[in-house]
């Protein structure tokens, strides 16, 4: 332990980027503390081990790059991971037709290259842009920003698209891969090399940090509001996601730092945190595969991956090509948000929705089901949402989140990672390493 109980630094934040870090900073000597509020270690990374499910259920991050350093985290621990191809299918009314999902948001999104030199929210850039576009690739592509990037059309602006776009940032594209053993394979692999080297708290939920240049005390409870013995260090990490930077001061899961940092405060107005409602379904039988009409696929050789519609719940896929009875809901963005705002319990919206889609009655569907699991990211106070994206007129505003603040204070996470890595489990271990190496050059510096 540094001198006089001082630590060299304190994690806040328990998730990939918070594990990644804290793994690079032993690497280098120092001395670290972790502070992590849940009783688990993997943020917005939930997987949950059911004999009952043929797969991992993950209630959070599903798809892992390959390769990349979560997929290298996860072999680590024996785990693999199996890869799907294509099988989007348009489905209405009982009737599935084959799509070139990638072909319409190429054709498209790809006018944003180069990027506008006006910054505006994508629906209006749709408008303008590309009334000559069918009303079906319009629409789909619609689906797709909604979909992937967590993201409200209203807001959401075109030059960060086009970023995004033109990015080495993972996630999408016509190869996926699942991880076969889990996402929390990642999650251990990461805590595995910290091999007793950090001081890994759980169940500590931070609740301000006074600081000044070089010094810092943590402030901390447990869930049932008891005070825990404060954390002095001399630098600090945030990692907290996007939700809870813009909680409003006293509510569950907010810090407070003393001295306020106004600035980035106001950084953090700019940026937006996406809402996603997912629901993953264990049926008995794969109720869909003989309820659709396919069309579009006569050597019967194309998966049958992803459903894309129309209604409150605008996609779904399948572990396709591994063949098992289960089937995830999926809403992001102003599709969520719609959801949610109807009420009711999203789960029974999902297969109300399902049901029509496959021209089946209601009970059919319900019957069918076995088990479904979800989790609220957005009323979840340590996530506060599912994960970040850029409206108009804050392109800037990743890159001045993850600025240090007198080389104390420093940020990592999803939120603070460009180039399209931003809601990706790589993006957030590529900003914990960098903020790693930024907290080691300070320590070393007289």
């Amino acid at each position: 332990m540094a001198d006089g109980g001082v630590r060299d630094v304190v994690v806040i934040g328990g998730g990939v980027a918070g594990l990644a870090a804290a793994r690079d900073l032993a690497d280098g000597g120092a001395d670290v503390v972790l502070l992590e509020a849940r009783g688990r270690l993997g943020g917005r990374i939930h997987t949950l081990y059911d004999p009952a499910y043929p797969l991992p259920i993950e209630l959070g991050a599903e798809f892992v790059d390959v390769p990349g350093p979560a997929f290298d985290a996860i072999r680590t621990m024996g785990g693999a991971a199996y890869r799907s191809t294509g099988g989007a299918w348009d489905v209405a009314d009982g009737i599935a037709t084959c799509l070139d999902l990638d072909d319409s948001i190429a054709r498209i999104l790809g006018r944003l290259d180069p990027p506008p030199e006006r910054d505006q929210p994508f629906a209006q850039w749709l408008a303008e842009c590309c009334a000559d576009e069918d009303e079906q690739a319009r629409s789909l592509v619609q689906r797709y920003v909604e979909g992937f990037h967590a993201a409200e059309l209203d807001r959401v602006g075109v030059q960060w698209l086009a970023r995004t776009m033109q990015g080495s940032g993972g996630g999408g594209g016509p190869v996926r891969h699942h991880p076969l053993g889990g996402f929390g394979l990642a999650v251990r692999g990461l805590a595995a090399r910290l091999g007793g080297r950090c001081d890994v708290r759980l169940g500590a939920i931070v609740s301000a940090v006074d600081w000044r240049r070089g010094q810092a005390e943590v402030r901390c409870r447990t869930r049932f509001g008891a005070a825990l013995e404060p954390v002095r260090a001399r630098r600090v990490l945030v990692t907290l996601p996007l939700g809870v930077l813009q909680a409003p001061e006293g509510s569950g899961g907010a810090v407070r730092f003393s001295p306020a940092l106004d600035g980035k405060r106001e950084i953090v107005s700019k940026l937006a945190m996406g809402i996603v409602v997912k629901v993953t379904f264990r049926f008995r039988e794969p109720v869909w595969d003989d309820a659709l009409e396919w069309r579009g696929d006569e050597a019967g050789t194309r998966e049958h991956k992803f459903l894309m519609a129309s209604g409150d719940i605008p996609g779904w896929w399948t572990p396709s090509p591994v063949e098992a009875p289960v089937l995830t809901a999926w809403a992001g963005g102003g599709a969520a948000r719609r959801l949610l705002a109807r009420g009711g319990d999203p789960a029974a919206r999902a297969l109300d929705d399902l049901a029509a889609l496959l021209r089946l009655p209601v009970a059919r569907v319900q019957e069918s089901v076995a088990d479904w699991r979800r989790h609220d990211w957005h009323a979840d106070p340590f996530a506060r949402g599912a994960y970040s994206y850029v409206p108009a007129g804050a392109l800037l505003a990743q890159q001045a989140l993850a600025e240090p603040v007198e080389d104390t204070l420093f940020f990592a996470g999803e939120a603070t990672a460009e180039d399209g890595w931003n809601g990706t489990v790589d993006g957030a271990i590529h900003t914990g390493e960098r903020a790693a190496k930024e907290i080691l050059r300070s320590l070393a510096s007289p």
